[in-house]
């Protein structure tokens, strides 16, 4: 049975409640307008519905209040228009295309419901400056009015979500917790457990060995992304959790703990794993690709393949994969604490024992206590999101990447389509051509936190047509034989209902939930509505018109795609590498961690929409009898490689300033902001698929001018050769992947 038909057919307990809940608030808000007689109650009932979306309580109390202020700061925008222009209509339209540019770029550089609260404000003052642009004398009461009507209905979804199945943002939040560092260290599990290259080739079976590399590589990859897409929903939805009680700001800490050492701890690992199996980040070429590349890339890759590390370190690793898949299969946090100290202190061990180690393996002993450390604080972070009244945490909260280049293309866009809307709404003089101007007002502001909206719009659009059917049976048929509340509730809720269900299924949430919408928006129940065939087609048509602009919007100004936030999240990573140097040493690490990790959760994102892509091409490819390729491009992640060589880097030179110390001699300070600019630069080439050229030159300086004055002991000399000739490495790498992505 398809999702679709599962889902009306044998849908789940949830999907019941939340629908039960929401068609609950949705009545309850209808009920209250009526009781009140407020002039449009289907304003309240919109406002239920969308609050509804997301049922938790914290959720929607938090929406709720972004709502409602958003609205007020719209009205009291609306007021100053209309008392400016209230007699030149043209005007007042083009202050409010102005608003709505400006709401639609704070909506854009804002996250959670922070932006919903934006598009509130657009929408609030476009509609109260429309409606009343005919009529400048009735302005404060439908100023007024809106403004209850969205308040009343943001009310009765905040009561029916507290007392009704009330779901909390904290036991949303522990699921999340414990599926990000399940994932986390089952990634490390992989990582560490993968054999190395020369192991495989000691039984050499070249089919067999491809497809155990290509399942090794894609469960790793898999892991990888389910850890990082719940850390971006905790960080999404983790400032809701203020809501339900004292403890949700301790909560609101664990999650950004768990976040910025997760990414560490992904930077990290991925140094690592890149230095055991250059062959997992660097596919192998073929013989034209290899005549063609340039001899040193060779060379160094070569030198990397066959880089090895004492049996010792390689049965530690082991013993590392082993206890990281121990851990992820729901170990006690008591034993895995136990465990990872125990694999700390042999790590410790490990590395004063060995007299003849190279300073690359000094330095992957030293990454792996660290690794280590990253787990014991991910564990703890998780108890503090679980349980926050039994620890005390101090967190700061991650600095949010803003790309205004992006903000004000997403406001251009807005403004073009409420402006095409409003011409059209003056040239006709169409009474229903508010409902157009509403809506692409509304859906250019929702869809400015999706990555690639184009592709919803037409669900939307679906929505609609199947809304027009639903509305002439149960809103024109149907209601109009209904002569009190309880009937009139009981058959409006019907499609209400069923749209709410199948939201449910994320298949089916671009159509559900714009079928919702529509219902109520056509039917607009209210003491005087009329049951007219003609109207209900009427309104259809104009938001059918909006829904056609917007889409033709965001086709003639499309969202920038990935190889802009590419180049703007390298361009703010490596200016941030810059100023690294510049920066004082006691809070290194939590600056640049904290810009850092919103940074990869965004890269992830566009690695994962850029895997859905590739692997639909493969499903095509393997109908049509072609070769399997595309997989190797899928697990290159080149997106997300650099932002971990970003994030490695910064966390290296944080190491480097720390144990310089703040009396540094002059030549020593002048040649580590050498080697910082360096790695800015070369960071930058690399992302173009080009050779890493100063950082060589400039780390040979530091060493020599360190070791001149005698500012670091030979163990941390030997640690900073060892980091420098893995970060070598590693850039190296990614100008080779980024060559061929």
């Amino acid at each position: 049975m398809s999702p679709a038909m599962a889902a009306f057919l044998r849908p789940s307990s949830f999907a019941l409640k939340f629908a039960t809940k929401g068609v609950l608030a949705m009545a309850l808000a209808l009920y209250a307008a009526f009781f009140f007689d407020l002039d449009r109650p289907y304003w309240a009932l919109i406002s239920a519905a969308f609050l509804q979306t997301r049922p938790m309580s914290g959720m929607v109390v938090e929406k709720g209040i972004c709502q409602v202020t958003g609205t007020f700061v719209g009205t009291c925008v609306a007021v100053v228009i209309m008392g400016c222009f209230a007699q030149v209509p043209e005007l007042a339209l083009g202050s409010v295309t102005l608003w709505i540019g400006l709401c639609i770029y704070g909506a854009s550089l804002t996250h959670n419901n922070l932006s919903y609260g934006c598009v509130m404000a657009a929408v609030a003052c476009m509609i109260i400056v429309v409606l009343t642009s005919s009529a400048p004398d009735d302005f404060f009461s439908v100023a007024l009015a809106r403004l209850s009507e969205l308040s009343l209905g943001a009310l009765c979804a905040v009561v029916v979500s507290a007392l009704v199945w009330p779901i909390r943002v904290r036991d949303h939040l522990g699921k999340l917790s414990d599926t990000a560092v399940n994932a986390t260290f089952r990634y490390m599990a992989l990582a560490f457990s993968m054999p190395l290259e020369a192991d495989r080739a000691v039984n050499r079976d070249t089919a067999g060995q491809s497809q155990g590399q290509q399942r090794e590589r894609m469960a790793m990859l898999e892991q990888m992304m389910t850890g990082l897409d719940a850390l971006n929903n905790l960080e999404i939805d983790a400032h809701s959790a203020r809501y339900e009680g004292p403890q949700g700001k301790g909560r609101i800490r664990g999650v950004h703990l768990l976040t910025r050492r997760s990414m560490r701890l992904y930077a990290t690992l991925k140094a690592l794993h890149q230095l055991r199996h250059p062959e997992f980040f660097v596919p192998p070429q073929t013989e034209d690709v290899e005549a063609s590349a340039h001899p040193s890339d060779l060379d160094q890759t070569r030198s990397q393949e066959a880089e090895r590390f004492s049996q010792p370190t390689q049965d530690l690793m082991q013993r590392l994969g082993a206890a990281f898949q121990s851990m992820a299969d729901n170990q006690g946090t008591a034993q895995a604490r136990k465990t990872l100290k125990e694999l700390r202190g042999e790590c410790l061990r490990l590395s004063r024992g060995q007299r003849s180690i190279t300073a690359l393996e000094a330095r992957l002993l030293f990454s792996l206590r660290e690794v280590l450390g990253h787990a014991l604080v991910i564990l703890q972070a998780r108890e503090v999101i679980n349980h926050p009244g039994r620890h005390q945490l101090r967190q700061p909260s991650m600095s949010w990447h803003r790309d205004h280049g992006r903000a004000a293309i997403d406001a251009l866009r807005a403004m073009a389509i409420f402006s095409a809307t409003a011409i059209f709404w003056l040239a006709t003089a169409w009474d229903n051509g508010a409902v157009a101007m509403l809506l692409g007002t509304l859906f250019s502001g929702i869809f400015v936190s999706r990555g690639d909206p184009a592709p919803i719009i037409p669900m939307v659009l679906k929505g609609l047509l199947l809304a027009v059917p639903s509305v002439l049976l149960f809103g024109n048929v149907m209601l109009s034989h209904a002569q009190h509340f309880v009937p009139f509730v009981i058959i409006f809720s019907i499609p209400l209902f069923l749209g709410l269900m199948g939201s449910v299924v994320p298949a089916l949430a671009g159509i559900a939930l714009p079928f919702v919408v529509f219902n109520i928006l056509l039917v607009m129940p209210d003491n005087g509505m009329t049951f007219d065939v003609a109207y209900t087609l009427n309104r259809s048509l104009a938001a059918g018109i909006g829904l056609i602009v917007t889409i033709i919007g965001f086709r003639l100004i499309p969202v920038p795609g990935a190889g802009w936030d590419k180049r703007q999240l390298i361009r703010a990573t490596a200016s941030d590498i810059r100023e690294l140097a510049e920066r004082s040493t006691e809070r290194l690490d939590s600056w640049f961690g904290g810009r850092m990790g919103d940074r990869l959760l965004r890269l992830a994102r566009h690695e994962q929409t850029r895997s859905r892509e590739q692997e639909a091409r493969r499903s095509g490819e393997n109908a049509s009898g072609q070769p399997d390729d595309a997989q190797q491009q899928v697990l290159g992640m080149p997106l997300l490689t650099l932002g971990l060589t970003g994030m490695d880097i910064g966390r290296g030179i944080g190491f480097v300033r720390r144990e310089l110390g703040n009396d540094v001699p002059r030549p020593v300070q002048h040649a580590l902001r050498e080697l910082i600019h360096a790695l800015a630069d070369d960071y930058q080439r690399c992302a173009r698929g080009e050779s890493p050229t100063r950082m060589r030159a400039a780390g040979d300086r530091l060493c020599e001018v360190i070791e001149q004055h005698r500012t670091m002991s030979r163990h941390k000399q030997a640690l900073l050769a060892g980091w420098l000739t893995r970060v070598q490495l590693t850039l190296q790498s990614d100008a080779l992947r980024q060559q061929r992505s």
